[in-house]
């Protein structure tokens, strides 16, 4: 299913992507830098489908939408040195790496932080491409293959797509930029 992102549609378009992410299903969103897909990361049924729908490796890890600090809080420990970072830069295009299993992202007024926040579990926020492509900033460029295996496509007419987010690894004190989005680190 395919629907419009506008300001008359988001509660509908909330409630449908909540569904859908409650009965393991996937959904493409715009989010603050380009399309993505979100799957429940607590249900490993759905992450191994969105794995292999990415065709990724199994070991290789997710990042995960959350909607604010205090759910990250809840969901995974974080140090004080982590909490002033993400606190310093989230909501926002980065995404860090707070663990060998965790990343975390926040987009900035964005559906996909109201989709989570009323769905009460993180997502996965990981871009609408094939492992190896280029990610989506248009509805109209997603993969064939994506296109179909999503059970909820949000499409925002309006949206601008940028560079993925920017990646920082702060497992330690000395952060570091693991890949650089349209944002500058620090």
């Amino acid at each position: 299913m395919q629907i419009i992102l506008s300001r008359e549609s988001e509660a509908s378009v909330v409630e449908k992507a909540v569904t859908v992410l409650g009965k393991g299903g996937i959904v493409v969103y715009p989010s603050d830098t380009v399309y993505g897909l979100a799957v429940d990361a607590t249900n490993q049924s759905a992450i191994l489908n969105l794995a292999k729908l990415k065709n990724r490796r199994v070991d290789q890890k997710f990042s995960f939408n959350f909607s604010d600090l205090d759910m990250v809080k809840k969901f995974c420990e974080i140090s004080d040195y982590q909490e002033k970072t993400v606190s310093k830069y989230l909501p926002g295009p980065y995404t860090f790496v707070i663990n060998k299993d965790i990343s975390i992202r926040i987009p900035k007024d964005n559906i996909i932080t109201k989709i989570v926040r009323s769905f009460g579990k993180p997502v996965t926020a990981t871009s609408a491409n094939i492992t190896g492509k280029s990610p989506a900033t248009s509805t109209r460029n997603l993969d064939a293959k994506i296109y179909l295996a999503a059970d909820l496509i949000i499409e925002a007419p309006d949206f601008v797509g940028s560079a993925p987010s920017t990646v920082v690894d702060i497992t330690s004190e000395e952060a570091r930029v693991l890949r650089q989005g349209s944002f500058k680190f620090p």
